[in-house]
C-alpha cells in the first residue's frame, strides 16, 4: 500500500472551488489527551489486525478476502469519529476496517467477520470477509460490486430529505469506483436533488490493481465531478486525521 493516500470528499449540497476557504480547525495541540490516547489505541489494534489478516488468508484459516487499509489510517479514523450511530447512515467498502472500528465495531467483531463465524454482527458469517456492517447502528451491509453502495446511500439520503431528518448518509469508497456508471448516477442524482450525502473517496493511487492513470485522466479523481453545480469538493491528506 502506498503511503501517499489522499482523501477526496464530495458533499452534495453546495460547492467551493477555493480550498483556502476551508479552515483547518483541528490540531494535535487542541485535542484532549484522552481522545488522542483512544485514537492511538484504535489505530494500533486496527493495524495489528490488518497486518495479521493476510497470514490467515494464506493459511486458509480465515479471511476469505482482505484488502489492507495501511496508509488510509487518518481519514478512516476521522470518518468513524464523525459517524453518529442510530442517527447517521454509514455505507462502508471492503478496505474500511479502521473506519468500522472507529464507528464502534470492536476488534473481536472484526475478527469474527474475518473468520466467518455465526456470531459475526455483519452477516452471521455469510458474507465475504471485510464486508463490515452493524444494521442496528445504521452501518449497512453492502455488495461486493465496486461502488454499488453509492446508489444505496443516495436512496437513503433521499428518504432523509423527504422525512426532514437531521442526519446524513455517508458512502465510503476507493478511487476506482468512479469508473463505474452507477457511481455517476449516484453523484448526479445527489447533486440534482441537493441530498444530504457525503461521498468519501479514498485515493491510494491504484484502482483494482492498475495505476490511477489507467482509471481516470484527473490526478485528483474527485475533480471528475467539478462541474456538478451543487456539489462541494474537498481534498485532504488521508494520512492526517487532523486534516
Amino acid at each position: 500500500m502506498t503511503s501517499s493516500v489522499k482523501f477526496e470528499f464530495n458533499y452534495s449540497h453546495r460547492k467551493i472551488l477555493n480550498e483556502m476557504d476551508i479552515p483547518k480547525i483541528y490540531s494535535i495541540k487542541t485535542t484532549e489527551k484522552e481522545t488522542l490516547r483512544d485514537w492511538f489505541h484504535l489505530m494500533t489494534i486496527g493495524r495489528a489486525i490488518d497486518n495479521k489478516a493476510p497470514n490467515y488468508l494464506k493459511q486458509a484459516i480465515g479471511w476469505s478476502y482482505h484488502a489492507p487499509y495501511a496508509g488510509h489510517d487518518g481519514i478512516q479514523l476521522a470518518v468513524g469519529q464523525l459517524f453518529e450511530k442510530n442517527k447517521d447512515h454509514m455505507f462502508l467498502y471492503y478496505r474500511d476496517m479502521l473506519t468500522a472500528m472507529s464507528c464502534g465495531i470492536t476488534a473481536e467483531e472484526i475478527i469474527l467477520n474475518g473468520i466467518s463465524k455465526a456470531t459475526d454482527p455483519s452477516s452471521a458469517g455469510r458474507h465475504m470477509s471485510n464486508h463490515f456492517a452493524k444494521p442496528e447502528w445504521n452501518i449497512h451491509s453492502t455488495s461486493s460490486s465496486t461502488g454499488n453502495h453509492t446508489l444505496h446511500a443516495v436512496g437513503v439520503a433521499r428518504a432523509i430529505k423527504y422525512y426532514e431528518e437531521k442526519t446524513v448518509a455517508i458512502s465510503s469508497q476507493g478511487e476506482s469506483s468512479v469508473s463505474e456508471g452507477f457511481v455517476y448516477e449516484a453523484f448526479n442524482g445527489a447533486d440534482k436533488e441537493k441530498l444530504p450525502v457525503i461521498f468519501v473517496i479514498q485515493d491510494n493511487g491504484y484502482g483494482i490493481s492498475v495505476p490511477k492513470k489507467d482509471q481516470t485522466a484527473n490526478r485528483k479523481v474527485a475533480n471528475n465531478f467539478i462541474g456538478f453545480k451543487n456539489t462541494r469538493i474537498m481534498h485532504c491528506n488521508g494520512k492526517d486525521v487532523f486534516d
